[in-house]
Protein backbone atom coordinates (compact mmCIF):
# COMPACT_ATOMS: atom_id res chain seq x y z
CA UNK A 1 0.00 0.00 0.00
CA UNK A 2 1.26 3.33 -1.04
CA UNK A 3 1.43 6.47 1.14
CA UNK A 4 -1.26 7.91 -1.22
CA UNK A 5 -3.28 4.97 -0.67
CA UNK A 6 -2.47 4.27 3.02
CA UNK A 7 -3.58 8.15 4.06
CA UNK A 8 -6.22 8.82 1.41
CA UNK A 9 -8.85 10.67 2.97
CA UNK A 10 -10.79 10.82 -0.65
CA UNK A 11 -10.36 14.98 -0.22
CA UNK A 12 -11.30 16.15 -3.54
CA UNK A 13 -8.52 17.27 -5.62
CA UNK A 14 -10.01 20.56 -5.69
CA UNK A 15 -9.70 21.08 -1.99
CA UNK A 16 -5.94 19.57 -2.23
CA UNK A 17 -5.17 22.40 -4.63
CA UNK A 18 -6.64 25.22 -2.83
CA UNK A 19 -5.06 23.82 -0.10
CA UNK A 20 -1.49 23.87 -1.40
CA UNK A 21 -1.73 27.58 -2.82
CA UNK A 22 -3.16 28.84 0.91
CA UNK A 23 -0.32 27.18 2.34
CA UNK A 24 2.11 28.26 0.13
CA UNK A 25 0.60 32.01 0.69
CA UNK A 26 0.64 32.15 4.52
CA UNK A 27 4.37 31.44 4.59
CA UNK A 28 5.72 33.78 1.42
CA UNK A 29 5.53 36.91 2.30
CA UNK A 30 8.11 38.88 -0.31
CA UNK A 31 11.81 38.12 1.25
CA UNK A 32 13.54 36.01 -1.57
CA UNK A 33 15.50 33.90 1.24
CA UNK A 34 13.12 33.53 4.17
CA UNK A 35 10.57 32.76 1.25
CA UNK A 36 13.01 29.80 -0.03
CA UNK A 37 13.51 28.60 3.70
CA UNK A 38 10.21 28.84 4.75
CA UNK A 39 8.47 26.77 1.97
CA UNK A 40 11.31 23.93 1.61
CA UNK A 41 9.42 21.33 2.97
CA UNK A 42 6.54 22.49 1.24
CA UNK A 43 7.82 22.08 -1.80
CA UNK A 44 9.51 18.57 -0.82
CA UNK A 45 5.50 17.22 -0.28
CA UNK A 46 4.07 15.46 2.14
CA UNK A 47 1.13 13.25 3.28
CA UNK A 48 -0.94 16.56 4.47
CA UNK A 49 -2.59 13.88 6.84
CA UNK A 50 -3.37 16.35 9.44
CA UNK A 51 -4.92 19.41 7.09
CA UNK A 52 -6.60 17.10 5.13
CA UNK A 53 -8.29 15.38 8.62
CA UNK A 54 -9.48 19.39 9.24
CA UNK A 55 -11.00 19.69 5.92
CA UNK A 56 -13.10 16.07 6.51
CA UNK A 57 -14.15 16.99 9.61
CA UNK A 58 -15.46 20.19 8.56
CA UNK A 59 -16.95 18.43 6.00
CA UNK A 60 -19.15 16.54 8.40
CA UNK A 61 -21.78 19.67 8.18
CA UNK A 62 -25.53 19.85 8.42
CA UNK A 63 -27.27 17.42 5.69
CA UNK A 64 -25.85 14.63 3.79
CA UNK A 65 -22.54 13.65 5.11
CA UNK A 66 -21.04 13.67 1.70
CA UNK A 67 -17.80 15.98 0.57
CA UNK A 68 -18.00 19.59 0.61
CA UNK A 69 -16.21 22.78 -0.32
CA UNK A 70 -14.13 24.33 2.63
CA UNK A 71 -14.69 27.68 3.70
CA UNK A 72 -12.33 30.18 4.04
CA UNK A 73 -11.75 29.56 7.94
CA UNK A 74 -11.98 25.56 7.38
CA UNK A 75 -8.72 26.33 4.67
CA UNK A 76 -6.94 28.65 7.33
CA UNK A 77 -7.41 25.88 9.89
CA UNK A 78 -5.53 23.25 8.08
CA UNK A 79 -2.76 25.22 7.27
CA UNK A 80 -2.58 26.78 10.60
CA UNK A 81 -2.09 23.12 11.45
CA UNK A 82 -0.02 22.06 9.28
CA UNK A 83 2.09 24.99 9.71
CA UNK A 84 2.82 23.74 13.54
CA UNK A 85 3.69 20.04 11.80
CA UNK A 86 6.04 21.74 9.56
CA UNK A 87 7.81 23.91 12.14
CA UNK A 88 8.11 20.61 14.49
CA UNK A 89 10.15 19.09 11.73
CA UNK A 90 12.89 22.08 11.65
CA UNK A 91 13.54 22.44 15.13
CA UNK A 92 12.88 18.17 15.63
CA UNK A 93 16.08 17.83 12.64
CA UNK A 94 18.25 20.63 14.63
CA UNK A 95 18.14 18.43 17.49
CA UNK A 96 18.45 15.00 16.21
CA UNK A 97 21.34 16.59 13.72
CA UNK A 98 19.28 14.89 11.01
CA UNK A 99 20.72 15.68 7.42
CA UNK A 100 17.34 14.24 5.17
CA UNK A 101 13.65 14.55 5.36
CA UNK A 102 11.15 13.94 2.53
CA UNK A 103 13.62 12.79 0.78
CA UNK A 104 15.28 16.30 0.24
CA UNK A 105 18.39 18.12 2.18
CA UNK A 106 17.11 19.20 5.39
CA UNK A 107 17.25 23.00 6.48
CA UNK A 108 19.86 22.17 8.92
CA UNK A 109 22.28 20.83 6.75
CA UNK A 110 21.38 23.17 3.80
CA UNK A 111 21.52 26.49 5.79
CA UNK A 112 22.72 25.79 9.16
CA UNK A 113 20.93 24.98 12.79
CA UNK A 114 20.54 28.25 13.49
CA UNK A 115 18.71 29.35 9.81
CA UNK A 116 16.27 26.50 10.99
CA UNK A 117 15.67 27.11 14.77
CA UNK A 118 14.72 30.72 13.48
CA UNK A 119 12.63 29.54 9.85
CA UNK A 120 10.50 26.63 12.60
CA UNK A 121 9.72 30.07 14.71
CA UNK A 122 8.53 31.62 11.68
CA UNK A 123 6.31 28.94 10.89
CA UNK A 124 5.17 28.73 14.39
CA UNK A 125 4.45 32.39 14.39
CA UNK A 126 2.24 32.30 11.12
CA UNK A 127 0.26 29.49 12.89
CA UNK A 128 -0.69 31.43 15.55
CA UNK A 129 -1.41 34.66 13.36
CA UNK A 130 -3.42 32.48 11.50
CA UNK A 131 -5.59 31.10 14.53
CA UNK A 132 -5.84 34.25 16.47
CA UNK A 133 -7.82 35.38 13.45
CA UNK A 134 -10.34 32.46 13.84
CA UNK A 135 -11.64 33.25 17.11
CA UNK A 136 -10.52 32.28 20.84
CA UNK A 137 -11.82 29.37 21.01
CA UNK A 138 -9.32 27.56 17.75
CA UNK A 139 -6.82 30.29 19.22
CA UNK A 140 -6.61 28.79 22.65
CA UNK A 141 -6.78 25.41 21.39
CA UNK A 142 -4.18 25.93 19.12
CA UNK A 143 -1.87 27.63 22.22
CA UNK A 144 -2.93 24.47 24.23
CA UNK A 145 -1.67 22.07 21.71
CA UNK A 146 1.63 24.12 21.38
CA UNK A 147 2.06 23.62 25.13
CA UNK A 148 1.35 19.79 24.46
CA UNK A 149 3.76 19.16 21.89
CA UNK A 150 6.44 20.83 24.11
CA UNK A 151 6.09 18.86 27.22
CA UNK A 152 6.12 15.76 24.63
CA UNK A 153 9.49 16.51 23.67
CA UNK A 154 10.70 17.49 26.83
CA UNK A 155 9.42 13.59 27.95
CA UNK A 156 11.52 12.58 24.99
CA UNK A 157 14.66 14.15 26.25
CA UNK A 158 14.40 13.59 29.59
CA UNK A 159 14.26 9.82 28.73
CA UNK A 160 17.09 9.67 26.46
CA UNK A 161 19.31 6.79 26.70
CA UNK A 162 17.01 5.99 29.91
CA UNK A 163 16.49 1.71 29.66
CA UNK A 164 13.99 1.67 32.15
CA UNK A 165 11.50 4.08 30.26
CA UNK A 166 8.16 2.65 31.18
CA UNK A 167 4.91 2.07 28.87
CA UNK A 168 2.70 4.44 30.82
CA UNK A 169 5.62 7.22 30.01
CA UNK A 170 6.09 6.38 26.48
CA UNK A 171 2.48 6.70 25.66
CA UNK A 172 1.87 9.44 26.97
CA UNK A 173 4.83 10.97 25.50
CA UNK A 174 3.50 10.30 22.00
CA UNK A 175 -0.46 11.39 23.32
CA UNK A 176 1.57 15.11 23.78
CA UNK A 177 4.19 14.81 20.56
CA UNK A 178 1.58 13.25 17.42
CA UNK A 179 -1.64 12.57 18.81
CA UNK A 180 -2.61 16.14 20.13
CA UNK A 181 -1.93 17.53 16.73
CA UNK A 182 -4.19 14.99 14.92
CA UNK A 183 -6.51 15.80 17.23
CA UNK A 184 -6.34 19.42 17.43
CA UNK A 185 -6.26 19.11 13.27
CA UNK A 186 -9.96 16.89 13.04
CA UNK A 187 -11.59 19.61 16.37
CA UNK A 188 -10.54 22.82 14.44
CA UNK A 189 -11.97 21.63 11.32
CA UNK A 190 -15.38 21.08 13.17
CA UNK A 191 -15.36 23.74 14.98
CA UNK A 192 -15.05 26.27 11.60
CA UNK A 193 -17.66 24.06 10.08
CA UNK A 194 -19.86 24.73 13.27
CA UNK A 195 -20.45 21.24 14.07
CA UNK A 196 -22.42 20.14 17.01
CA UNK A 197 -20.56 19.81 19.85
CA UNK A 198 -21.52 16.08 20.14
CA UNK A 199 -19.48 15.45 16.56
CA UNK A 200 -16.92 18.34 17.69
CA UNK A 201 -16.32 15.50 20.90
CA UNK A 202 -16.41 12.53 18.65
CA UNK A 203 -13.86 14.15 16.13
CA UNK A 204 -11.35 14.66 18.58
CA UNK A 205 -11.74 11.64 19.81
CA UNK A 206 -10.78 10.28 16.86
CA UNK A 207 -7.98 12.51 16.20
CA UNK A 208 -6.32 11.28 19.61
CA UNK A 209 -6.73 7.37 18.83
CA UNK A 210 -5.57 7.89 15.30
CA UNK A 211 -2.56 10.01 15.79
CA UNK A 212 -1.61 7.14 18.69
CA UNK A 213 -1.83 4.49 15.87
CA UNK A 214 0.42 6.52 13.91
CA UNK A 215 2.98 7.12 16.20
CA UNK A 216 3.58 3.26 16.98
CA UNK A 217 3.34 2.46 13.40
CA UNK A 218 6.02 4.81 12.73
CA UNK A 219 7.64 3.48 15.59
CA UNK A 220 7.83 -0.02 14.10
CA UNK A 221 8.65 0.70 10.49
CA UNK A 222 11.67 2.87 12.31
CA UNK A 223 12.94 -0.54 13.28
CA UNK A 224 11.76 -2.05 9.98
CA UNK A 225 11.83 -0.15 7.08
CA UNK A 226 14.67 1.01 4.97
CA UNK A 227 16.03 4.72 4.33
CA UNK A 228 14.13 4.64 0.88
CA UNK A 229 10.84 4.05 2.83
CA UNK A 230 10.89 6.53 5.36
CA UNK A 231 12.36 9.05 3.82
CA UNK A 232 15.72 9.36 6.35
CA UNK A 233 17.67 6.79 8.02
CA UNK A 234 16.05 4.18 9.74
CA UNK A 235 17.27 3.52 13.32
CA UNK A 236 17.18 6.95 14.26
CA UNK A 237 15.07 7.05 17.57
CA UNK A 238 17.48 4.01 19.35
CA UNK A 239 21.11 6.25 17.80
CA UNK A 240 19.66 9.14 19.85
CA UNK A 241 18.56 7.16 23.09
CA UNK A 242 14.79 7.38 22.39
CA UNK A 243 13.65 3.85 23.61
CA UNK A 244 10.12 3.62 22.05
CA UNK A 245 7.32 0.84 22.63
CA UNK A 246 8.76 -1.94 20.23
CA UNK A 247 12.40 -1.30 21.85
CA UNK A 248 11.43 -1.37 25.45
CA UNK A 249 8.75 -4.55 24.52
CA UNK A 250 12.29 -5.72 23.28
CA UNK A 251 14.00 -5.39 26.12
CA UNK A 252 11.79 -7.23 28.51
CA UNK A 253 12.41 -10.28 26.08
CA UNK A 254 13.64 -13.18 27.94
CA UNK A 255 15.61 -14.41 24.53
CA UNK A 256 16.84 -10.73 23.27
CA UNK A 257 16.37 -8.53 26.23
CA UNK A 258 19.93 -9.39 27.98
CA UNK A 259 21.88 -8.87 24.77
CA UNK A 260 20.07 -5.70 23.75
CA UNK A 261 20.19 -4.41 27.62
CA UNK A 262 24.13 -4.17 27.05
CA UNK A 263 23.85 -2.91 23.77
CA UNK A 264 21.56 0.02 24.92
CA UNK A 265 22.09 3.57 27.74
CA UNK A 266 24.61 5.09 25.75
CA UNK A 267 25.30 6.48 22.43
CA UNK A 268 25.86 3.80 19.68
CA UNK A 269 27.88 3.77 16.22
CA UNK A 270 26.39 2.70 13.26
CA UNK A 271 26.57 -1.11 13.30
CA UNK A 272 25.38 -1.35 16.48
CA UNK A 273 22.20 0.44 15.48
CA UNK A 274 21.79 -1.87 13.34
CA UNK A 275 22.48 -4.54 15.74
CA UNK A 276 20.15 -3.06 17.83
CA UNK A 277 17.34 -3.11 15.51
CA UNK A 278 17.69 -6.96 14.13
CA UNK A 279 17.87 -8.06 17.71
CA UNK A 280 14.06 -5.69 18.21
CA UNK A 281 12.66 -7.37 15.32
CA UNK A 282 13.70 -10.62 16.12
CA UNK A 283 11.66 -10.66 19.16
CA UNK A 284 8.15 -10.91 19.79
CA UNK A 285 7.96 -7.23 20.29
CA UNK A 286 6.69 -6.25 16.64
CA UNK A 287 3.68 -8.02 16.84
CA UNK A 288 3.20 -6.73 20.70
CA UNK A 289 3.04 -3.12 19.74
CA UNK A 290 0.77 -4.34 17.09
CA UNK A 291 -1.56 -5.81 19.70
CA UNK A 292 -1.25 -2.28 21.08
CA UNK A 293 -2.29 -0.31 17.94
CA UNK A 294 -5.07 -2.94 17.45
CA UNK A 295 -6.69 -0.96 20.51
CA UNK A 296 -6.48 2.73 19.78
CA UNK A 297 -7.84 1.62 15.98
CA UNK A 298 -10.54 0.04 17.49
CA UNK A 299 -11.14 3.55 19.37
CA UNK A 300 -10.80 5.75 16.05
CA UNK A 301 -12.85 3.50 13.98
CA UNK A 302 -15.66 3.36 16.60
CA UNK A 303 -15.95 7.39 17.52
CA UNK A 304 -16.15 7.47 13.27
CA UNK A 305 -18.75 5.04 12.66
CA UNK A 306 -20.70 7.18 15.45
CA UNK A 307 -20.78 10.45 12.92
CA UNK A 308 -23.22 8.25 11.06
CA UNK A 309 -23.02 7.23 7.21
CA UNK A 310 -21.97 8.50 3.93
CA UNK A 311 -18.13 9.09 2.29
CA UNK A 312 -16.81 10.97 5.02
CA UNK A 313 -17.13 9.32 7.94
CA UNK A 314 -16.25 6.04 5.88
CA UNK A 315 -12.92 7.58 4.52
CA UNK A 316 -12.29 7.94 8.75
CA UNK A 317 -12.95 4.60 9.59
CA UNK A 318 -10.88 3.06 6.10
CA UNK A 319 -7.65 5.35 7.64
CA UNK A 320 -8.01 3.90 10.68
CA UNK A 321 -7.94 0.29 9.09
CA UNK A 322 -5.53 1.34 6.92
CA UNK A 323 -2.98 2.32 9.42
CA UNK A 324 -3.25 -0.61 11.37
CA UNK A 325 -3.42 -2.82 8.32
CA UNK A 326 0.04 -1.17 7.02
CA UNK A 327 1.64 -2.05 10.62
CA UNK A 328 0.47 -5.84 10.33
CA UNK A 329 1.56 -6.27 6.97
CA UNK A 330 5.19 -5.04 8.12
CA UNK A 331 4.44 -7.53 10.57
CA UNK A 332 3.59 -10.09 8.72
CA UNK A 333 6.15 -9.86 6.25
CA UNK A 334 8.85 -9.66 9.06
CA UNK A 335 7.55 -13.31 10.27
CA UNK A 336 7.73 -14.84 6.22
Amino acid sequence: MNASELFALAVPDAELVRLEACLRDAVVLGDEFLDEVATHLIDAGGKRLRPALTLAAASLGPGPRDWRAASEDTLLGAVSVELVHLASLYHDDVMDEATRRRNVVSVNARWGNLVAIVAGDFLLARSAEIAASLGTEVAGLLASTLGRLCQGQVSDVRAAYRIERTEAEYFGTIADKTAALMSTACRIGALTAGLPREDVDLLTSFGEAVGMVFQIRDDVLDVLATEQELGKPPGQDLAEGIYTLPVQLALGDPKVGPELRELLGRPLSEREVDTARALVASSPAIEDASVAARGYAAEAMEAARELGDGPVPASLVRLGANLLEDLERSTRALAS
